[in-house]
């Protein structure tokens, strides 16, 4: 089964890396494009021990400047980017657990009262509302834009890949079967009118490629 890879990533790409695995055949056709213009030290320098840094994804982890960042206590979305933080000695003490930004909010919020929030993010997202917090900062670290694709691929896949609500916008409506990393993701979709093929059950590139695999019987 050949399955369009949207993210923007390499040949060995995390999302690439579990297709294969999953004995699937990835078809490279990145729908957005990131390009880093701050590494936020400014913002999070400020931070207390006790305040909090937000972290949405893998990218961002390691986007933001590190040796400031080891202050706060450390929110981040999911197990990837769990992992990504512990790597660099960021002190993690809040894991989303359905890798969206909005559960992962949600999570924070019973901790914010009287601390800043820090929120380095895409320039595509939105800035939550914190209630308790003395204050959230939400600087951009980089900018995400669609990115044009080949609307041949459309004809040289089996199922298109989607791991966030931007990739889903950027794509559009096109015949084809979604599989979707997730609930955020998932509802991005149902906005255009879709009902993905497969949902990950839990949000990660492995669980995506397992889900493609299971329902495609590879």
């Amino acid at each position: 089964m050949r399955v369009w890879v949207t993210r923007d990533e390499s040949s060995a790409g995390p999302l690439t890396t579990a297709l294969r695995d999953a004995g699937l055949k990835p078809v490279w056709g990145p729908v957005l494009t990131r390009h880093r213009c701050s590494d936020a030290r400014e913002e999070i320098g400020l931070l207390a021990p006790t305040d909090w840094l937000v972290l949405t994804s893998a990218y961002a982890v390691n986007t933001v400047a590190v040796d400031v960042a080891r202050v706060p206590r450390v929110a981040v979305v999911g197990e990837a980017s769990r992992r990504a933080a512990a790597d660099l000695g960021l002190r993690v003490e809040i894991v989303g657990t359905d890798g969206g930004a909005a559960e992962l909010f949600r999570q924070v919020r019973e901790h914010a009262r009287g601390t800043t929030v820090c929120y380095p993010r895409s320039s595509l997202a939105q800035v939550p509302e914190v209630p308790g917090a003395d204050r959230i900062v939400a600087p951009v670290i980089y900018e995400t834009a669609a990115r044009p694709f080949r609307r041949e691929i459309i004809d040289e896949v089996d199922v298109v890949a989607v791991a966030s609500p931007s990739a889903v916008r950027a794509i559009g409506p096109v015949d084809l079967p979604f599989a979707s990393i997730g609930r955020t993701t998932t509802a991005a979709l149902a906005e255009i009118g879709i009902t993905p093929w497969v949902e990950a059950p839990t949000p990660g590139f492995v669980a995506l490629a397992r889900a493609i695999a299971e329902r495609g019987g590879a």
